[in-house]
């Protein structure tokens, strides 16, 4: 066996030797026809199955002459091809970074436990530098792992197998198997600063330093073994931030400023899918440590961001209109249809009266509630009930037929009404607003 297989084989990583089925992206240049060849021979080896997907980006106008060359290709190989035809949207950003999204969201939508990926030494190299002429962070600078869940699928590991040889050695595999492959001539234009710095600035940078690759695969590693530790205090950050009633931005001002930071940027990516910008994130953090018990609110992609009584709440855009009931009645399998649940209570109200025509709708003024403590207005119920204010306009109200208010949806029943053995009409989408503790 030639020595890279074999020396993938002795590196393959536990969740790789796990693997039901592998799909390689092969886009049909030189490395990915390498790195095909290379899994294709392992294949007996392997205890998975084998497959291969290929982006058709439609950028360039050979590119349908790729795909017929990546069809020719697996089939030499007995392995079955997946085709993703993609359209690119550049959408205000470059056509690279607008091409690797469409292709990264083609990869998870595989059915593969593991995609791998043709990423090179060189790739790794530029790959850095780049992060750092971007003005990039440590986990831009730590470049490329050998393998990580995709973030577009977490079901899906991206596996590198091939960081370790250079594009030269790839080239002499190439060769000495007589494999033909694709090249693509956007890799020569300079108007990409990935193709510059490949073709003009790490030459130069080479003749200065000739052990630039080896020193920086040795940065890399360090960043990346940093990059985890990092890792592991953000983890244990959030779940220290997090209780029974979500993100608790109580606990989250313990911790120290750098640590918020990381906090606050793990949660604006994970509720609104963009970190938008770094001022973005100095001012969220700002505000949100500013504002202690108060409220305030931040616009994302999808959803609207609700800081209130040291709790953070992500609902949608139009929460105001989702969450306000609109004036409505009917009966309780009515009520039940609009997914509404009647919840045993210990003074809840009893099903004869429930079974009457109700009447659902905001709060209106001069409504009063019985309570043990005497009447008292819905809002002064809400208040004792630490709902957020925010959501209090909101609130749903249950009344009868005469619009005598019944009940407050998920908290209190009127108590001239009240059995011990009674039902609480609740909607579960605002059990996220009561504050218990």
């Amino acid at each position: 066996m030639h020595p890279v297989p074999a020396a993938v084989l002795r590196a393959l990583p536990a969740v790789v030797l796990r693997a039901r089925r592998i799909e390689t992206a092969l886009s049909g240049g030189l490395d990915s026809v390498v790195l095909l060849n290379i899994l294709a021979q392992l294949k007996g080896s392997l205890n998975a199955e084998l497959t291969a997907v290929h982006v058709h980006h439609g950028l360039h106008a050979d590119a349908d002459g790729w795909l017929d060359f990546c069809r020719s290709y697996c089939a030499r190989l007995g392995i079955p091809l997946r085709v993703e035809k993609v359209t690119v949207r550049p959408a205000g950003r470059g056509i690279e970074a607008a091409a690797r999204e469409a292709r990264y969201q083609a990869f998870a939508r595989s059915s593969a436990d593991i995609l791998a990926a043709a990423h090179h030494a060189d790739d790794q190299t530029e790959t850095f530098f780049l992060a750092a002429l971007r003005g990039g962070g440590l986990r831009a600078l730590a470049a490329m792992p050998e393998l990580r869940p995709l973030a577009e699928n977490p079901a899906v590991h991206i596996w590198r197998p091939l960081l370790p040889y250079s594009r030269d050695e790839l080239a002499a595999y190439a060769a000495e198997h007589r494999l033909d492959y694709i090249t693509d001539p956007a890799n020569a234009d300079p108007a990409y600063l990935r193709n510059r710095l490949r073709h003009d600035g790490l030459p130069r940078l080479r003749q200065i330093q000739p052990q630039l690759d080896a020193h920086i695969r040795a940065a890399v590693a360090l960043l990346q073994d940093e990059l985890a530790v990092l890792q592991e205090t953000a983890d244990a950050d959030w779940q220290a931030v997090h209780d029974a009633h979500g993100f608790n931005t109580a606990a989250w001002r313990q911790l120290t400023p750098a640590r918020r930071r990381q906090t606050a940027r793990r949660l604006l990516l994970e509720t609104g899918g963009s970190l938008k910008n770094q001022a973005f994130l100095a001012d969220f953090c700002r505000v949100l440590d500013q504002i202690g018990t108060g409220e305030a609110q931040w616009p994302l992609s999808d959803h609207t961001l609700i800081a209130s009584r040291n709790r953070l709440f992500l609902l949608p855009q139009d929460w105001q209109r989702q969450y306000t009931p609109a004036a409505r009645q009917g009966s309780l399998k009515d009520l039940q249809a609009a997914g509404w649940q009647l919840r045993p209570a210990r003074h809840g109200l009893p099903r004869e009266l429930l079974n009457q025509t109700l009447r659902i709708r905001p709060i209106e003024k001069g409504d009063l509630l019985h309570t043990p403590a005497g009447r008292k207005p819905p809002k002064q119920i809400l208040h004792e009930h630490r709902i957020p204010p925010f959501i209090r306009p909101c609130w749903p109200l249950i009344a009868d037929e005469n619009n005598r208010p019944l009940a407050l949806a998920n908290l209190r029943a009127d108590s001239r009404h009240t059995v011990s053995d009674g039902l609480l009409p609740c909607l579960p989408d605002y059990d996220k607003f009561l504050m218990k503790e």
